[in-house]
């Protein structure tokens, strides 16, 4: 029996889903290689991108162990991209902060291009195409989401 054209459709799109993650992990690990982290610590420079975190909360986020989170806030710190300070409100907990310029001066430059070229990608749609995208993304960030947090709790 043949396939819907919706069947086929998203079948299209789940495997495209499936290549551009796989492709997405390469990007990492080159960028990385190419920043001279590991890609754990990458992971988590771009988790702190969205703010500051405290260690377990980077950690959950992460998908690492609290233990293994203090060798790499430790490697990053020694590196000068983050910072360990007091929380401003609970001045008992320590939040990890990313040195935004001193992490944009090596980081910016290997991700730059990689920008410039989603934005040139980009350029062929319309305002009401570029939405319907960005719906779809957080959809697709939401499924992520709650995934990693059903692998996580089995």
């Amino acid at each position: 029996m043949a396939m819907s054209r919706r069947a086929e459709l998203v079948a299209q799109l789940l495997d495209a889903l499936r290549r551009t993650n796989a492709l997405s992990v390469a990007m990492s690990q080159g960028a990385a290689e190419r920043i001279g982290v590991n890609t754990t610590d990458l992971h988590c420079l771009n988790l702190l991108s969205d703010g500051p975190l405290t260690a377990s909360e980077l950690a959950r986020r992460a998908g690492i162990t609290t233990a293994s989170v203090t060798g790499v806030i430790d490697r990053l710190e020694a590196v000068g991209y983050v910072r360990r300070e007091r929380d401003r409100v609970d001045r008992r907990k320590v939040v990890v902060t990313l040195q935004t310029q001193e992490a944009a001066q090596v980081i910016g430059p290997v991700f730059a291009p990689f920008v410039r070229a989603w934005r040139g990608a980009l350029d062929d749609y319309t305002d009401e195409q570029l939405e319907l995208i960005a719906g779809f993304l957080d959809r697709t960030e939401e499924v992520f989401q709650s995934e990693v947090g059903r692998m996580r709790a089995e």
